[in-house]
Parts: C-alpha cells; sequence; structure tokens
C-alpha cells in the first residue's frame, strides 16, 4: 500500500499537469480585458473536454499494459494453432457445444476474437440449443467447413427441423450422430429419417443411431450411397439391406451393430457386407440373431487383413462360432465371444485361435472363473463384456475374453481349463470356483483332476456352496513321476481366498497347511533319495472363512502364511470370540 504523501504527491503533480495543459493554446484563462462570464463558460467547456481526452488517454493506456501484464501469463506462451486444436478437442467431446463456444469466448478478449475467428469451431450443429440462433450461426461462420450433425432422441421434432433446416448443405456433412436420452418422456416418438434418402452425402464418414429401449421400434433408414463411410453404429436402428448392399463398404473400419431389430438381414448377407470391407478395424454384433440360411459347412471363410477388435456377443442359438470359425485375421488385439460352445476347445480348432497367445500381454496372465457358465479373460482385463467399448479409447488393452452362456459340468470345465493349460507356461494366474446353486444347498464338488491342468496357478478364489474336500486332500500331498521324483501339484500357488466359503472345515485346511508348508515328513524321492524334498513356498496372502475361530487363524497362519501370523492375530488369545477380520496380504 502506498502512503499517504506518495498518494497526495501523485495527486498533485497530476493536477499541476492538468493545469498547465489548461493554460496553453485554446484552453488558456482568458486574459483581463476579455474576462466575462461566457468567456470563463467556453474556458470551463474546454478544460472538460481536455479532461475527457485525458481520462480516455489514460484508460487506454491502462488496457494496454492490462493486456501486456496478461500476456505473461502461461496460456499464452501457446502457440496460437495449438490452442485452437486444444478448442477443437474440447467442442469434439462436449454435448452442449453452444455453451463451450460461450464459455471459450468469455474468457477475454484475445480468446473472443479467436473463437469468432475460426470456422473450424463453428461445424457442430445440434437441436438442443439455449439460443435459437446458434445453428445459423454455425452455417454462417463455418464457412465451406465440414459439418458435424448432433441429434437427440428427446427432441424428435427439433431434429427433423434441423435436419431439414440443413439439408441444402448436405454436402457437407461429415458425421450424423442420433444419441438416446433415457430420460425424455415416454411418449416421445423417435425422429424419423426419411428425408435422407435424397442427400448426397458425398463425405459423410460416421453414421451412428440410437433408439431408446423404451419405445417402439424406429422404421428401417435408408441410405443414399456414402462413398466416404468409415464407421457404423446402429443401437435398435436398421437399415434397409438393400442400403447395406449399395455402400461403398471399401472404406469401412468399423461396424458396431446392437439390438438390431427386424428386418434383419440374413447370416449370408452378414457375411458378404463382411467381405467387402477389407479395411474393417472394429466388428461388434451384439444381441442381434442373424438368421442361417445356409448349412454351416458351406460357409466360406471371410478374410479381415486389418481386424484388431471382435466383439461377439449374440443369444443362444445366434452363429457366434460361426463367426469365429470362419473370420481370418492376423491383426488381432482384442477378441471377446460370448454363447461359445464347448467344442471350440476342440479340435480341429478354429483358426482365429491358432494366434490367441499373441493377444496374452506380455506381463499378464489369463484369469478362469467357473460358476454356472466358464468364463476366460486376459489379465489385465482389455474391457467388461457387459460394459461394451463403444469409443476407441476401449480398445487399448490387448486380451481376449470368452464366456459361454451355457451351464458348465465338470467335464467340460476340465476340457476348456486342459485347453487354456496348452496356451503356454506364463497362463493361468486365477482361479475362481462358484456354485450358482448353493442357496438350494446343491453343493458343487471340484474334481480333482483340475490339479493336473492348472500347473502356473497363483490365486485360488473359493465361494459358497462349493466343496473341495478330495481337492484339498490331493493338494497337500506331492505326486511320483514316472522318473521317480516328487512334485507338488500347483506349485506355485501363493494367494488363497476363502472368505467366502462356507463348505471347508478348519481341520481339513489345518491339515493341508501342515501336509503342505507344515512339518509333516513327506516321502522320499526314488531318484534321488538323499535330497530332502523341498516343499512349495509359503502363502503371500490367506482369507479364511468367516466361521473360523481366532485360534484356528493363528494356527492357519502360522503354518501356511509367509512371515507367519499378523500381529493382530498374535496378540489375541486363541479363547477370544471370533473376530470378522482376516489377515490378506497383497503381492
Amino acid at each position: 500500500m502506498e502512503s499517504p504523501n506518495g498518494t497526495a504527491d501523485v495527486v498533485k503533480s497530476a493536477f499541476n499537469m492538468l493545469v498547465g495543459h489548461a493554460n496553453q493554446g485554446d484552453t488558456a484563462m482568458p486574459d483581463e480585458s476579455s474576462r466575462s462570464i461566457p468567456a470563463f463558460d467556453t474556458h470551463i467547456s474546454a478544460i472538460e473536454a481536455l479532461l475527457a481526452s485525458l481520462v480516455t488517454e489514460a484508460n487506454n493506456h491502462l488496457s494496454a499494459l492490462k493486456q501486456s501484464r496478461n500476456t505473461l501469463a502461461p496460456i499464452h506462451v501457446l502457440p496460437e494453432e495449438l490452442l485452437v486444436n486444444i478448442w477443437i478437442m474440447c467442442v469434439q467431446d462436449t454435448a452442449q457445444a453452444d455453451d463451450l463456444l460461450q464459455t471459450l469466448a468469455l474468457v477475454c478478449k484475445s480468446w473472443y476474437r479467436g473463437v469468432l475467428d475460426q470456422p473450424v469451431l463453428w461445424c457442430y450443429l445440434q437441436d438442443s440449443c439455449k439460443s435459437e440462433r446458434y445453428n445459423d450461426w454455425v452455417l454462417q461462420k463455418s464457412q465451406s467447413c465440414p459439418l458435424h450433425l448432433r441429434l437427440s432422441s428427446e427432441h424428435a421434432y427439433a431434429s427433423e427441423a434441423l435436419i431439414g433446416k440443413v439439408m441444402p448443405e448436405c454436402r457437407r456433412w461429415k458425421s450424423f450422430v442420433l444419441a438416446p436420452d433415457h430420460e425424455a418422456n415416454s411418449f416421445t416418438r423417435e425422429p424419423s429419417f426419411t428425408m435422407l434418402s435424397n442427400t448426397n452425402l458425398d463425405i459423410l464418414t460416421t453414421f451412428e443411431v440410437q433408439a431408446r429401449s423404451n419405445w417402439s421400434t424406429p422404421d428401417p433408414i435408408r441410405l443414399p450411397a456414402t462413398p466416404a463411410l468409415r464407421e457404423i453404429r446402429l443401437e435398435q436402428y436398421t437399415l434397409q439391406w438393400e442400403t447395406f448392399n449399395a455402400l461403398n463398404a471399401s472404406q469401412l473400419r468399423a461396424l458396431r451393430i446392437n439390438l438390431l431389430p427386424a428386418p434383419v438381414p440374413s447370416f449370408s448377407q452378414l457375411l458378404d457386407l463382411l467381405r467387402s470391407t477389407p479395411l474393417l478395424e472394429i466388428l461388434l454384433l451384439k444381441a442381434t440373431t442373424f438368421e442361417q440360411d445356409t448349412p454351416n459347412n458351406q460357409y466360406s471363410p471371410v478374410h479381415l487383413p486389418r481386424l484388431r477388435a471382435l466383439y461377439l456377443s449374440f443369444p443362444v442359438g445366434s452363429p457366434c462360432d460361426d463367426l469365429l470359425r470362419l473370420i481370418r485375421t492376423e491383426s488381432l488385439q482384442q477378441l471377446l465371444g460370448r454363447t461359445v460352445s464347448f467344442n471350440l476347445w476342440e479340435p480341429p480348432r478354429f483358426p482365429i485361435l491358432d494366434n490367441i497367445k499373441s493377444l496374452i500381454p506380455p506381463t499378464g496372465a489369463i484369469d478362469l472363473y467357473w460358476n454356472n457358465n466358464v468364463h476366460i479373460a486376459t489379465d489385465p482385463h482389455p474391457f467388461y463384456p457387459i460394459e461394451w467399448p463403444y469409443r476407441d479409447e476401449g480398445l487399448i488393452t490387448p486380451g481376449f475374453a470368452f464366456t459361454s452362456t451355457q451351464p458348465a459340468p465338470a467335464e467340460d470345465f476340465l476340457d476348456i481349463a486342459q485347453w487354456v493349460s496348452s496356451l503356454g507356461a506364463h497362463t493361468i494366474v486365477k482361479l475362481e470356483l462358484r456354485n450358482p446353486h448353493w442357496r438350494s444347498k446343491n453343493f458343487r464338488e471340484v474334481p480333482v483332476a483340475l490339479l493336473d491342468h492348472l500347473p502356473t496357478l497363483r490365486t485360488l478364489v473359493i465361494y459358497e456352496g462349493v466343496k473341495v474336500d478330495a481337492l484339498f486332500a490331493q493338494l497337500g500331498q506331492p505326486k511320483r513321476e514316472s522318473s521317480g521324483r516328487l512334485h507338488w501339484p500347483w506349485p506355485q500357488l501363493v494367494n488363497l481366498n476363502l472368505e467366502k466359503s462356507d463348505q471347508i472345515p478348519a481341520e481339513l485346511l489345518i491339515h493341508l497347511a501342515q501336509s503342505r508348508w507344515g512339518n509333516a515328513s513327506i516321502l522320499p524321492s526314488t531318484s534321488e533319495p538323499d535330497i530332502e524334498q523341498e516343499r512349495p513356498p509359503k502363502l503371500k496372502s490367506l482369507a479364511t472363512p468367516y466361521a473360523f475361530t481366532y485360534g484356528e487363524r493363528l494356527h492357519l497362519e502360522t503354518l501356511a502364511l509367509e512371515g507367519g501370523p499378523g500381529p493382530e492375530l498374535a496378540n489375541k488369545s486363541s479363547e477370544l470370540p471370533f473376530h470378522p477380520h482376516s489377515r490378506s496380504s497383497t503381492l
């Protein structure tokens, strides 16, 4: 803060400067011979005009100083081209481009001029705008730039009105997207796109339409020829099949179809479309029934050399397995198949599975789940099978996942486990065993033969209703090989989670811990009788069932857990009542 004396000096200096200016030229004080009331009025008016001009000049200098100060902000270090690209990315990712452009324009004068002067920012038409003039501004300011239409099923009439308004500019349409609004009034109808059949869509690259699931099936859409089309996404909307036939699919990169209503093309027509897409990279077919019109053994293969992501999730009885059998590709990075039949793993295997080892991440592995069905997925998981990755950011992590919706008996589960184990020595890391019928007291007995198929297992998780008495009895005893050496089953097992298990008695688990990790005697090796048999490494983490007492937990962790029991158990008496928290360290 300035001192009072300093402020007074500034005011005095400014006053003296004003007086100096006022005593020059037309603003000079009238001399004694011309002093009169009109002369003084003229003099006052001249001084007031001078003061106003000085104030204006001072404000201009102050504004220039502020602008110079603003240029010191880090954002102004960015080149203008880079800043414009950031704005474009923001506009592309927002659902309300009008709000965003207004916000950007209000930041400062420089941004205001930059936003108004960039036609590429004014290319996104939308049917829900806060300003009725926004779409008119887009048509005016976009000049000759490509246009992107963003429509919403909440505003059916507004969507149709917008299409009619921009129809004369259809040659500039770059993308056409109808996004669903699941919170809209249930009486709102879906927009009609009958007017699209007579448009010229020479540069259209993206066509995405999604209907709301709580409304009736919309009419099929008929598109004209679209030679530049690269991406199609249909959800509860369907294209007339003659439209598919008329498409120039040679440029198509992504085809996403979900819940396609009737009329649905036949399986042969789908294969013919895929054969005409040599550049296809993403294929997603979900919850759509393509009727098979030809015997399975008469379909010819489909070669998709650039396919990198394949997602197939069909109702039971649909041709998911047939597509897996027919597709040929060398670039696959992600593969998901649901309703996969169990003969998928039996010889002769499908050609697409021959290179499945390349889908396993270098540092990853495979998780195997057995519930009502069987689920196999690479770890880390590339995606969630239920939440389909419609956007490309869901395609970053390579991997695969298979799920069969058929009930899986024990013999089928063993066949699948054997096939997955054959993929390599670094594969299965986690096995999760569940019982879908545990509430009805129908227990599931895990076959002992499972110990022969998962040599690289590291984590075992067991849930309610699963009995492992025979399995654990064999897990605690080494097997003698033909050479005479002893071999422990699942030698890499270091994580055991039994927290939600209700069919494992404490005596069984204690016996396993004593024989596998404790001091129980081991049969000598016949090939090397003088060498003591090495035990498997102790567990890194152990979660015992809730019903176990503190004494049982303490005994188990002493025998089986690396480093012994945790301090919370070591300090407790074995007579204290059960406490629900068990020790579970991580790798």
